[in-house]
């Protein structure tokens, strides 16, 4: 009885001992884990064709975002294992053009936007027209560069998409939602069939909307993003809710609360870019060579069976998604001001690819500066109504995984995104669907 006592204490220490070790190794905020990255200029590099796997996966961490790190390193129950779906294929690195007016535009106007410092000892922009606005990033302000470049990043004038969005609990229980997604740019447009500035637009750079289509007892639910084109403004939210039928606008201090209950908060909207640039302190940690998935297969990116959705770590792309590859991306990091107040994230710091200036994924450190959660956008360049093949925000597989409470989000498009004369003639009405007074006709 001692012996059988003994050992089972012996156990609970040793099982004690390895939890203690593994909160020890879990991330905290530190510039040296990203100093650590491969640089972009460096010779460092891996060959197409390898494959990454929890045996040799170290051999390559300089590659990896701190989120990927997170999952081999076995300090967090989000954790890979040996299975195949947790190999990295690694393919050949494939550049992605602009599209051709968002070139011209950029050639045209790139001079003319300036940062000026704001009374929260950010900064802004002034001058802006279109295309991109610092095509070559450069200075002390490096960074803020990158990020408005981002911010103002091209989407097409309108695009709409369904999404199997699948909401992962701890104990690995899944929730399913449809909904409907629908964008518009409404100033700063990039796109030969339209004026760059179109009056119903002036004050708005976009709209998003989410409209949930299942399950049954939550249809109807429609949320209206609206991000005002002045950095220093707060996005609008505005929720429809059917058992009210009437809508809501969301105070300006939501910042931080759910979208859809979902694993992203409003700031995170846009891929990750719809917060206020001018409130936070902004600091290019360098530009590195990291891997994504940015050419992902047509249909294996579209089907959430080859996301893992049941593993360890939930919605880990398998290698039927695709293959990743070297990205030479601006790594940024931001951190509130004083005049944010209280606010979710104490870092959050972006991979932004200067291809196209789209984000690839997000590392988030709560205030205490613990590694909180992390966002990857798995993509592949989409054929829009122009001809163009390019990156946007907002149109791909979008998944974040909450570390510290077990959570995880993926949100995949069920079909081909629509551009242009795909959508139905009422939903390209911008003036009207693009803004709150649209939230009235549902339901009617």
């Amino acid at each position: 009885m001692r012996s059988k006592l003994s050992h089972s204490l012996l156990c609970a220490l040793l099982l004690v001992l390895g939890l203690a070790a593994a909160a020890q190794a879990q991330i905290k905020w530190d510039p040296a884990n990203y100093d650590a990255m491969a640089s972009a200029d460096s010779s460092d590099t891996i060959a197409p064709g390898t494959r990454i796997t929890l045996q040799n996966w170290q051999q390559y961490k300089k590659f990896m975002p701190v989120g990927v790190q997170a999952m081999f390193s076995g300090a967090y129950p989000f954790r890979i294992t040996g299975e195949p779906g947790f190999t990295i294929e690694v393919g050949p690195t494939v550049s992605i053009p602009l599209a051709k007016r968002l070139k011209e535009d950029t050639e045209k106007y790139a001079g003319q936007t300036k940062l000026v410092k704001t009374a929260s000892g950010g900064y802004t922009v002034e001058g802006y027209v279109a295309g991109v606005p610092f095509p070559k990033p450069s200075g002390e302000l490096a960074g803020q560069q990158v990020l408005y470049n981002a911010f103002f990043g091209f989407i097409p004038p309108i695009y709409r998409y369904i999404t199997d969005t699948s909401l992962v609990d701890r104990f690995r229980n899944i929730f399913t939602q449809y909904t409907e997604v629908v964008y518009w740019r409404l100033s700063h447009i990039s796109d030969p069939g339209m004026p760059i500035n179109p009056d119903y637009g002036k004050g708005y750079l976009q709209t998003a909307r989410y409209f949930v289509l299942s399950p049954e007892q939550t249809r109807y639910t429609t949320q209206l993003a609206q991000q005002p084109d002045d950095p220093q403004k707060v996005q609008e939210i505005y929720v429809f809710l059917p058992s009210l039928r009437r809508s809501l606008r969301l105070s300006s201090a939501a910042r931080c609360s759910p979208i859809l209950g979902t694993d992203w908060v409003q700031d995170d909207n846009s891929d990750g870019m719809a917060f206020q640039i001018p409130n936070f302190n902004v600091k290019l940690l360098g530009q590195k060579k990291m891997l994504f998935i940015v050419h992902a297969d047509n249909p294996g990116m579209y089907n959430n069976q080859n996301y893992n959705l049941r593993s360890s770590v939930p919605a880990f792309p398998s290698p039927k998604v695709g293959k990743w590859e070297l990205r030479n991306v601006m790594v940024v990091d931001t951190s509130p001001l004083p005049a944010v107040g209280s606010y979710c994230y104490g870092h959050k710091v972006g991979y932004i690819d200067p291809d196209t200036w789209t984000q690839l994924g997000w590392d988030f450190y709560d205030a205490n500066q613990k590694f909180w959660k992390f966002n990857m956008i798995p993509m592949r360049p989409l054929r829009i109504d122009t001809g163009d093949e390019t990156t946007f925000h907002s149109a791909n597989v979008d998944i974040m995984w909450d570390f510290q409470n077990q959570h995880v989000t993926s949100s995949n498009v069920t079909a081909p995104t629509q551009f242009g004369s795909q959508i139905s003639a009422d939903l390209r009405d911008a003036p009207t669907w693009a803004f709150p007074g649209s939230l009235s006709r549902i339901m009617k």
